[in-house]
């Protein structure tokens, strides 16, 4: 397993391989190397050279064949005027372990018996000879959630491919620092005791730090550290609903750190994100001074396209509003 260091070393010394595996629960930190991989053709090639595919919108057996066929065309064209084509999948995990249907397409190709002619080569059995044999002046980045280790295309993938961790940090130091970077971006700065009490919730991991500090900044906004306080108000345990007003009457008494746990208990209760999203609405409408309406249902609205459009997580979405209005 590669490390993403090693990887940015190899990407600005435009010697990467022919196959990489960017793993990992944290979407930005994927999302934001595979990004990194174009800079391996100059700008003014991109256009030729650099071609990204989304498997999240092959949303069945024949899109996934369909992918599959228009990825590997890509992989075996010749750059133009390039020493190599960069290719991206992202959402990959849509096409490396697609859910399993009940009607069995996704199950694994069949076998030929020993003596008997070989059955016509499918999409699938095409992309993992792809795997086993890549092009060689062509540079293909799955990107990806973590994977199920039981797929035999993916036991391939990571057997010749460079695999990469993008959503742990390996220890507090490297996560204090990385806390620390993101926050000078929105000139803040943060107590190192708040630093502790934070990953003693999130753990290292990045996909989980990363909302938290999110929300933290939009609480903290205007004022100049983040607090133990404030980790305290916002990073908050599971509980329980106090009812079916609780979250209403937090947003509108601005008790952020309420509002939170009764997003967090609706949603462990298998309440629907568009349901809370309802809640918050009517408690929006509700604000004073009509200012804050006004400003409130233009985070509704965002908050709603950013769900439909898979954005982030309902989860943290909602959280991202909650905070945003009950702001101080």
């Amino acid at each position: 397993m590669s490390t993403v260091l090693e990887i940015r070393k190899q990407i600005k010394a435009r010697k990467t391989g022919p196959l990489y595996l960017l793993e990992g629960d944290d979407l930005q930190s994927r999302h934001d190397l595979a990004l990194e991989f174009a800079g391996v053709v100059d700008e003014g090639l991109h256009a030729f050279n650099v071609q990204s595919f989304y498997a999240n919108e092959a949303t069945n057996a024949g899109g996934r064949d369909q992918l599959i066929g228009a990825l590997l065309s890509s992989a075996r064209t010749l750059p133009m005027m390039a020493p190599r084509r960069v290719i991206m999948v992202h959402e990959a995990d849509r096409l490396l372990a697609p859910r399993r249907a009940k009607d069995g397409e996704d199950s694994e190709p069949e076998v030929p018996k020993k003596g008997k002619r070989a059955l016509a080569t499918t999409p699938a059995e095409e992309l993992e000879a792809y795997i086993g044999n890549p092009e060689p002046m062509t540079t293909m980045v799955f990107v990806s959630r973590p994977l199920d280790g039981n797929r035999r295309v993916v036991t391939l993938l990571r057997k010749h491919a460079d695999v990469v961790d993008c959503g742990t940090l390996h220890d507090p130091r490297e996560a204090e620092a990385w806390i620390t970077k993101r926050l000078e971006k929105d000139e803040l700065t943060i107590d190192p005791k708040a630093i502790s009490l934070l990953l003693s919730s999130t753990g290292l991991t990045l996909g989980r730090i990363r909302p938290e500090i999110e929300k933290l900044i939009l609480y903290a906004a205007g004022e100049s550290a983040i607090t133990i306080q404030h980790v305290q108000d916002v990073v908050i345990p599971q509980e329980e609903s106090e009812g079916t007003f609780a979250l209403m009457e937090a947003v509108q008494h601005a008790n952020a750190a309420r509002a939170l746990r009764e997003v967090s208990a609706l949603i462990d209760g298998g309440v629907q994100p568009p349901v809370i999203l309802g809640q918050l609405r009517a408690a929006t409408i509700r604000l004073r001074p009509d200012t804050k309406v006004r400003s409130g249902l233009e985070a509704v609205f965002r908050t709603d396209l950013a769900i439909k459009s898979s954005a982030g997580t309902p989860q943290h979405l909602l959280e991202c509003l909650v905070v945003e209005l009950c702001a101080r």
